[in-house]
């Protein structure tokens, strides 16, 4: 069992890691002295698979728990979702409890909903992460961002509320589809591009270990990607630095391509990705070679690295309207493996002929 500190001041908090922790989490919350009462968020096919596991956990400690199980899908993330949430979490609350915390079990739609109602109610409640998904573990689990989709548009309403704690049970990812894995394939790649070649390197030589949820090379390389994102969320928690920023590595592209195409976030994160680092070797900031490295380790992976598309306009809409252009055309781009920047002013027609380039 391995632990990280996210470095936060009052708000610090830690993150547990290791196989067969779910059925200490009621132990955790006892440490953590939470409150006495548990309502958890999790999705039908999640809680089918772990969440009895979970609440016996907290029955043992003396919790009172009760759960909410909303939809399946990133569209669940969604205000209707939220309300549903809100109300069952009220009913729950009774006058006379002395505290109720909210637990997320799930990936990052359960983490980004849950932890958004937990920063909401009462004008913030405390909230665990029990992450259950690769793309949890290593990005959205940790970090305090949640929201929800409104307007057609990803994450647009949302808060800063970092959880009390993180307990990541690397044995919850055995019953994980293919594609799941892919997911947070992708931003574990992206880890490496924005902090650590030797990191990019290590997953070149052992991603079939990885994919293959080889305990070691699956511990090492989560535990890599959450001690990368506590340092960088440590550095600038509301992400008005200019560091956390660097996290959004092939986002702004990805999300319009996942917005618009459907396709899963790690699919469209290793496009944007790719889209991101033809961008910057187009500016001459970034070598041709290491840009093909990169898009030989996607496509040895199994990611997409092209999509074809009929509708690079909208693409290029719902690029516009993302939240982190802040204005105006701001990308995060490579300059070399394990280092990137901000780079603001690019050309909207040099980022549609990209695009339109890489038959997106």
């Amino acid at each position: 069992m391995k632990r990280i500190e996210v470095k936060l001041g009052e708000r610090s908090y830690p993150i547990i890691i290791g196989f067969g922790l779910l059925d200490r989490v009621g132990e955790l919350a006892e440490e953590l002295n939470l409150g006495d009462s548990v309502f958890l968020v999790s999705q039908i096919p999640i809680f089918s698979l772990y969440g009895q596991r979970c609440l016996e956990s907290f029955n043992k400690k003396g919790f009172s728990a009760r759960y909410s199980l909303f939809g399946e899908s990133e569209t669940d993330k969604s205000w209707e979702s939220l309300q549903m949430v809100l109300s069952e979490l009220a009913r729950f609350d009774e006058p006379g409890r002395k505290r109720c915390f909210v637990a997320t079990l799930g990936g990052g739609v359960v983490g980004d909903l849950g932890g958004f109602a937990s920063a909401i109610y009462k004008r913030g409640i405390s909230y665990i992460q029990i992450p259950t998904t690769l793309l949890s573990n290593v990005d959205a689990g940790v970090g305090g961002k949640c929201a929800i989709n409104f307007c057609g548009i990803k994450n647009l309403v949302g808060a800063f509320h970092q959880p009390r704690a993180v307990l990541s049970d690397l044995s919850l990812l055995l019953t994980l589809p293919k594609r799941e894995i892919l997911s947070g394939m992708a931003e574990i790649v992206k880890y490496g591009v924005i902090c650590d070649e030797r990191f990019f390197a290590h997953i070149e030589d052992n991603f079939e270990k990885i994919l293959l949820l080889e305990p070691q090379s699956l511990e090492y390389v989560v535990s890599s990607c959450y001690k990368m994102k506590a340092d960088i969320v440590a550095a600038d928690e509301m992400d008005t630095k200019g560091i956390r920023v660097i996290l959004n590595f092939g986002h702004t592209i990805g999300h319009a391509i996942e917005n618009i195409l459907g396709l899963s976030h790690g699919e469209a994160i290793s496009v944007g990705m790719v889209a991101a680092s033809s961008i910057a070797c187009h500016l001459g900031i970034f070598a041709k070679e290491e840009k093909d490295r990169l898009e030989e380790l996607l496509k040895r992976i199994g990611l997409r690295t092209k999509i074809k598309s009929s509708s690079p306009e909208k693409i290029m809409e719902a690029l516009l309207c993302d939240k982190k252009f802040a204005g105006k055309t701001r990308l995060v781009l490579p300059t070399r493996i394990g280092e990137v920047k901000v780079v603001e002013g690019v050309e909207e027609l040099l980022i549609q002929s990209v695009i339109m380039g890489s038959n997106l």
